[in-house]
């Protein structure tokens, strides 16, 4: 399947809200309630919250699409450790660029969406001279943790990652672009 990754644009908002809206959920632990999780989305994940993420110094939005024009998957990149500075000492590569979003629907995991999705923010980090990628996910999602070890991302440790007001534990996870001490590139 052929899936194309741009920048969003404010044009592409409502469907990228309503796919957060809808995958979110998805790498949550089970026993987090699910009222937990709406408050999450209504607070973070909405329409005016993308909007804002297009907007603010540092964010870049990107949607991916699949070959009929529907979007498939998107990510939120954010410069730095600025989405969560409690997690700066863990990131061994700077400069560095967090994934602070990314999702696919899932009617296309296993369609290569999420791999095209990731080798375009990774061109994209590369590119702006950032020296690795980090993200955090739940220590429960075993799917993209599988995904992220599968693609290059070493785990660093981990956080408290607070969803609707209960504290859920994430692994921190880097993505290095320069070779290790010692290593030819």
């Amino acid at each position: 399947m052929s899936t194309t990754v741009r920048p969003a644009s404010p044009d592409d908002v409502p469907e990228i809200a309503d796919l957060a809206a809808r995958t979110f959920p998805l790498a949550c632990p089970p026993e987090l309630a699910p009222d937990v999780v709406r408050a999450f989305v209504a607070e973070h994940l909405t329409p005016e919250a993308f909007r804002g993420y297009l907007a603010a110094d540092g964010h870049e939005v990107l949607c991916a699409r699949d070959a009929d024009g529907t979007a498939v998957a998107y990510a939120l990149l954010v410069d730095g450790t600025a989405m969560d500075p409690g997690c700066a000492s863990q990131i061994e590569y700077r400069p560095t660029v967090g994934v602070s979003k990314f999702y696919v629907d899932p009617a296309h995991h296993g369609s290569g969406a999420a791999t095209a999705l990731l080798d375009d923010v990774v061109q994209r980090a590369v590119t702006r001279g950032a020296h690795s990628l980090w993200l955090a996910t739940n220590v429960a999602n075993e799917r993209a943790r599988r995904f992220y070890t599968r693609h290059g991302f070493l785990e660093r440790g981990g956080r408290t990652f607070v969803v609707g007001g209960v504290p859920n534990t994430d692994v921190v996870y880097e993505r290095p672009f320069v070779p290790a001490a010692g290593q030819c590139s």
